[in-house]
Parts: structure tokens; sequence; C-alpha cells
């Protein structure tokens, strides 16, 4: 985009749940904000205008960078003013492969619109364990300027399942925010942190479970910490009891951010074998407090973590190997605190809120 152009830019963002709700997505949202007001003010733009489908107006917190509209039941509405907010806007970004209809009626009121689809997992990947793809988006994705994935397996996933040019997407990486503190192990504890919910189950936490118990017939002492609430808690909790491992497995539910602190100081490594992370932000938020991790092989994450250096990936279905991984890391805890300081240097290089800003603004740069 030529800076003469740019000046008058607007920029028009709708999302689903941002501010409303907890989770991966909803914090990635509120970075874009963030990263987009930012940019606006630097270059002297307008204030960008942001619609978020199903936050109420009581969620929304109060900023004078960007001009926040929430709808909540409103879906029609949320429609109507997004199409005509699209009449003074260049760029349309999309939070959501769900918003790619609302996206094409903008297109259609405003042609010259250019959009941009964010992606982040499993929502594209045509799984139907999670999400299938509808028949009419591949269609619909035609339209789009510019896909932003946050890591290149979801990327080849998509252009899969969806057959959309290769040129079309962009690398976009979540990112963390860091803190403020010398990282400290003092236990022997493996933490996980995820959420329980049934569509979960692909975060493969019951292969833990079942670790736990080979590292219990050879004697080797260490308590599973699993942060997070849902459906599962049940299942699992059944599972460790009919393994006989209750006494080594900890179900901490949800926590306060300084209640997680102090599970991640009380931790000597951070594991989840999944097979569903379209990027893995935890293992980022794991490696900053000095946590070596074991991510899954069949995933995004094996992208993010390099093998051997600050962290090992392990097929989820092999119990052996990651339990012997586990107990790796236990018995040689100044290797699992070098993987742990090789984590936090990448996340402090390539993960951080000034880094995705500066790849946002890329993607601005780079449209015609």
């Amino acid at each position: 985009m030529r800076t003469t152009e740019a000046q008058n830019a607007g920029i028009l963002f709708l999302a689903l749940d941002t501010y409303g709700r907890p989770g991966g997505i909803q914090r990635f949202n509120q970075r874009v904000i963030a990263a987009l007001a930012e940019i606006a003010g630097e270059k002297g733009w307008k204030r960008p205008v942001i619609h978020i489908m199903r936050d109420g107006e009581a969620d929304i917190p109060q900023t004078a960078s960007a001009a926040i509209r929430a709808f909540g039941r409103r879906r029609l509405d949320f429609i109507v003013r997004s199409a005509v907010a699209a009449l003074n806007c260049k760029i349309l970004f999309l939070g959501h492969i769900n918003l790619l209809p609302v996206g094409l009626i903008c297109k259609l009121v405003a042609p010259r619109i250019k959009l941009v689809l964010f992606v982040h997992g499993d929502e594209v990947w045509n799984d139907p364990a999670y999400r299938r793809m509808r028949f009419y988006e591949p269609l619909m994705a035609r339209a789009l300027s510019r896909i932003a994935s946050v890591s290149t397996f979801t990327a080849s996933r998509m252009q899969k399942a969806f057959k959309v040019p290769a040129e079309t997407f962009r690398l976009f990486p979540n990112a963390v925010d860091d803190i403020d503190r010398q990282p400290q192990s003092s236990g022997r504890n493996i933490l996980t942190v995820a959420r329980l919910d049934r569509h979960d189950r692909g975060k493969n936490i019951e292969a833990l479970i079942k670790a736990m118990a080979l590292l219990k017939r050879r004697n080797v002492e260490c308590v599973l910490r699993i942060v997070g609430e849902g459906s599962l808690r049940s299942e699992l909790a059944s599972l460790a009891h009919e393994l006989a491992v209750e006494e080594r497995v900890e179900f901490l539910g949800r926590v306060s951010d300084a209640r997680l602190a102090e599970a991640y100081a009380q931790a000597r490594l951070f594991a989840m074998p999944s097979s569903k992370e379209g990027f893995g932000i935890v293992f980022l938020e794991a490696w900053l407090h000095g946590l070596p991790v074991i991510c899954g092989t069949q995933d995004a994450a094996a992208e993010i973590i390099t093998d051997g250096v600050d962290g090992l990936a392990v097929d989820p279905g092999d119990i052996e190997i990651l339990a012997a991984r586990v107990a790796m890391l236990l018995a040689h805890p100044d290797l699992a605190a070098a993987m742990g300081r090789a984590g936090a240097e990448k996340v402090r290089s390539r993960y951080l809120m000034r880094n995705f800003k500066g790849n946002l603004e890329k993607i601005i740069a780079e449209l015609p």
C-alpha cells in the first residue's frame, strides 16, 4: 500500500468473542486490536474500526485508540453495520473463518476493499473431529487477498482443503507478553495447561496419565499437575483411578495468574503431547518460565519447538517414549534448565508483541 494512500486508509477488523471470555483466539484478537491501534497512531491513520460479534458492551475496555463496538446477540446489526463501515475502509481483517460470509458481503458492497483472514488451527483443517469445511467456503476464499496463518502446518492443511493458492498465505505467528521475573524450578512436577472441553481430547492429556503409571512402576518420583477445567476432567480422573495413580495426578482446575505462576515455579518441565495444536502458545509461556517442553509430533508444535534443543517432540501414541523423555528431564535438571533457557531466548527473539506488530505491518504494507 503506497504511503499517500495509507495515510487515508481505514482499517476494519471483524471478530467473534474477544474480551467476553478467555481463550487463545480471544487473546490473539486483543493483540490484533492493540497492534492495529498502535500502527494507525504511528502512521497518522484513522482509528481502526473494530466490530465484535458476540461480546456485550460491558465486556469492551475503554480505549481512545480504536473504535470498538460490541453487538452481543444482534447478528443482523453486526452484518449491516460492518458492511456500512467497509465503505470507508481499505482493508478488512477477519478474525475467524466463520466470518468469511460477512467479509464477502462487505466485499460486494465495497469491491476495492482488501480482505485478510486470520487462521489459527483446526477450524480450517477440514477435520470432522473439530470443524468440517462448509461447502461454500473454498469459493468465498478466492476473494481473500491474504491469509495470515499462525503456522506453516495450518497453512498447509488449509491450502490442501480449500485449494487456495500458496502465494495467498503469510506466516503470522502468535505472541506472548514477556515476564519480569527470574525463572526457577523448585520441584519434580510435570505441568500441563489446557482447557478440558470435549473438543480438546486431542490435547492427549490421557497420554500423560498413562505415562505416569509407567513412571510409578519404575519408581520415578514425580507428580502430574493439570491446570484447566472442562467436561473431560471427570474422564481423566477416572483414568487416573483406574491406573492407580491418583496420588500422582493433581487437578488444579481453573486458576488465577498468580497461582499459575506458582505452578510453573514448582514444575521441572511442561508437557502436552497434543495432536491438535495450530500453533502452541502454551509452550511459549512455559519457556518464559524457564521450563523445557514436551510436545507432540503430529501438529504445529513440532514446527515451533526444536527437538533436543529447547524441548522434546514425542509421538503421543508412544507412551513408552513419552515416559522415557519425562524421566530423562527429571533425572537431568541441568539439561532441563538449559532447554528452558534456549526456549526463553527463542520467545524473546521471535514471539513477543513487537514481532507480532512488525509482522502485521508487513502484511498491511504489501497489500496492493
